[in-house]
């Protein structure tokens, strides 16, 4: 697996499958993003017990998923990490 910086957020790939990760957060929105994929955004669904948003290209895949109120759900510390990472 191999780690590339990528703004706003960290991109890992796994060159044997060809897949990437990007991480992200989005501090003025406080979304923290996990996204698996570049196709672009077809649908979303936001599950409210949970505060996260899935995302789904045209296929119906899952290609990212999104933490709202990210801050609230985490310690200053966690947040500082994750945001590090």
């Amino acid at each position: 697996m191999t780690i590339a910086t990528q703004s706003p957020g960290r991109t890992m790939t796994n060159e044997k499958e060809k897949r990437m990760i990007k991480i992200s957060y989005d501090k003025e929105g406080d979304v923290f993003e996990i996204r698996f994929s570049e196709k672009p955004i077809s649908d979303s669904e936001y599950v409210e017990e949970s505060g996260l948003v899935l995302d789904y290209d045209k296929d119906n895949n899952i290609i990212a998923v999104e933490i709202i109120s990210f801050s609230k759900r985490v310690s200053k510390e966690e947040l500082a990490e994750t945001v590090a990472i």
